[in-house]
């Protein structure tokens, strides 16, 4: 009898054996492999405000809300007590969902900038793929809300997702141990801006999630400006913003949708007008403030091609700089129609009339 008994706890033994080895082994290929990102220190950053003192103020997005948003703008003008930029180059808007909950459960966030870039609300093979669109998720402390992520977005997907980080990997030996290096050193194990990989072409970083860009205007290219059709639209993508905007109406925080400025060459031949006007309307059927950079007007901010590194909108520092402080001064406005051009047809026609006295 306790020979069988023996049998039947040997054989769950072994079954916990088994995968605390694969567990050991899967976290040993992700500490060699997966780049010391900076999802991860900005996370972490957001979730230990210095000196118990809550970010009040958050601005999340993808990569042109993080080159072209500096939150000392809100803190010297006063519009914030405590701001910082969390944009994460690559995330999506569930991602920015996630991380505006990961965000107000460890402060006591009052306003919220979400930067708009209809990129992201397109329907993506890549990004919707079982190893896409896990950005953030590697990066989010396991808790409840790790937990809910997983429900709602990994169920359907590679059962391998919720533990593999491949998306995340080095794509080559060398770029593995230099990774390795990386994460041995007290400035990646402190979480300092110092143990990030992957962010020197960025420009110095200022603090705040904010990199000052360096400018480069010769290597654009040829304009190639990405489609946006309606149809193309994601009706996930469409549901996660509705989430975060009953998410910040249901807790009492303030939320501004904002289009950061991109090269007004792309803006006349682009898609920027359909795009942006539909953002404007679903804005407007949620109440909510809509800011489209695009349509400051040229004597508020002088925008021009080479105030950009492409042509998709990453803008170099000194615009940035400029834009954060006309931005501030119009989020602090109740009216600031004076900024703005009418709509795009008068947009459009400015930058045509600017180009022919060029």
């Amino acid at each position: 009898m306790k020979k069988k008994a023996f049998k039947e706890i040997l054989k769950y033994v072994r079954v916990i054996v088994f995968f605390a080895v694969i567990t050991i082994l899967v976290e040993a290929v992700n500490y060699v492999m997966v780049q010391p990102g900076y999802a991860r220190y900005i996370i972490h950053t957001v979730d230990n405000p210095d000196d118990g003192s809550d970010y009040d103020c958050i601005v999340v997005g993808a990569s042109h809300g993080r080159a072209s948003i500096d939150p000392h703008y809100f803190l010297e003008m006063e519009y914030a007590v405590n701001p910082i930029n969390m944009c994460i180059q690559g995330a999506t808007v569930i991602d920015n969902y996630y991380m505006i909950r990961e965000a107000c459960n460890n402060n006591d966030v009052k306003k919220i900038i979400l930067e708009l870039d209809y990129q992201y609300w397109d329907k993506n093979l890549k990004r919707d793929s079982d190893f896409g669109d896990l950005l953030v998720y590697g990066q989010l402390p396991f808790t409840s809300l790790k937990m809910e992520y997983i429900v709602n977005q990994l169920m359907d997907k590679d059962f391998r997702t919720i533990y593999f980080r491949r998306y995340a990997f080095a794509k080559n030996w060398k770029t593995a141990k230099k990774y390795m290096a990386t994460k041995k050193t007290d400035e990646y194990k402190n979480f300092q801006i110092e143990g990030v990989a992957g962010i020197d072409t960025e420009g110095p970083y200022q603090g705040l999630g904010f990199f000052y860009r360096t400018k480069v205007t010769d290597k654009k290219g040829k304009i190639n400006p990405s489609p946006w059709t309606y149809d193309d639209l994601n009706p996930k993508v469409q549901k996660y913003f509705q989430k975060i905007v009953k998410y910040c109406k249901d807790n009492g925080i303030e939320l501004i949708c904002v289009t950061t400025p991109i090269p007004p060459s792309s803006v006349a031949s682009g898609a920027a007008n359909e795009a942006n006007t539909y953002f404007r309307q679903i804005c407007d059927e949620n109440n909510v403030k809509y800011i489209d950079g695009n349509l400051i007007k040229n004597e508020v901010l002088d925008v021009s091609d080479d105030d950009f590194s492409d042509w998709e909108g990453h803008m170099n520092g000194e615009l940035a700089e400029q834009f954060s402080e006309i931005l501030t001064e119009i989020l602090m406005k109740e009216d600031n129609s004076e900024y703005f051009y009418s709509g795009y047809d008068e947009c459009i026609e400015a930058i045509k009339v600017r180009g022919n006295e060029n």
